[in-house]
């Protein structure tokens, strides 16, 4: 049976009843619709994924292949984690440039997502065909609470079809969408209501992938700063 909950917009201590039962339900390999900063998105608890082996995603009714039947979108393509913070590069990620980390520490939690590459512990069906990983911690005290609660990153992608706008609010996502999640927690309007910036820094240089509210003035910004500490050797 599908549960909706409903927790005040913005707030620092989502309801626990609410994080509590949808924890469980991600737990258990469930769909969830859950508010980020950015958009709403549809995802899973990676852990309850982790010990499927190969490139060959689970099953079209589990709740990762529900994630792509929902979306139109082909199950080759990957889907970004929302992770607790910065110590996760060097857990999901391997030879991170140290200007990946200066970039989480100055913009973490919010609306950035950042490209590297994937450790081992990166089930190898939710590894770009790179061999890549796309990480964020996200600002939203909902997402905060799941990760903690679930202890593990979310696979979360916008809850939208492929191609149709990403939903900032919760009355924005389509019927369909809502109808095709395990659980849902309606947080009203997002934040920032767009997608967030996403840099790939998988080679060791910085490339904009998509410009989002995180300005790339302030990744140009932050990416100097970080390359002058290096240069001075402090």
């Amino acid at each position: 049976m599908q549960r909706i909950y409903r927790v005040a917009g913005g707030t620092a201590q989502p309801h626990p009843l609410a994080v509590c039962d949808a924890a469980a339900v991600l737990r258990a390999g469930g769909l969830a619709l859950v508010p980020t900063e950015t958009v709403y998105g549809v995802g899973v608890c990676v852990a309850a994924y982790a010990e499927v082996a190969g490139r060959n995603a689970p099953s079209d009714q589990s709740g990762y292949g529900r994630i792509f039947t929902l979306k139109r979108r082909d199950v080759r393509q990957t889907v970004p984690w929302l992770v607790a913070g910065e110590e996760d590069l060097d857990t999901y990620g391997v030879d991170v440039p140290p200007e990946a980390h200066a970039l989480a520490r100055a913009c973490w939690p919010g609306a950035l997502t950042i490209i590297v590459k994937a450790s081992d512990a990166v089930p190898a069906f939710m590894q770009a065909d790179d061999g890549t990983v796309a990480l964020r911690a996200s600002a939203s005290p909902v997402i905060q609470a799941l990760v903690r609660a679930c202890g593990s990153p979310l696979a979360v992608t916008s809850a939208n079809t492929h191609g149709a706008p990403a939903p900032a609010s919760f009355d924005e996502v389509e019927p369909r969408i809502l109808a095709g999640v395990d659980a849902a927690i309606d947080a009203g309007p997002t934040a920032c209501s767009g997608a967030s910036t996403i840099v790939d820094a998988a080679d060791g240089t910085f490339r904009i992938v998509r410009e989002g509210p995180l300005s790339a003035e302030r990744i140009a910004q932050v990416l100097a700063n970080a390359s002058t500490f290096d240069q001075k050797g402090l």
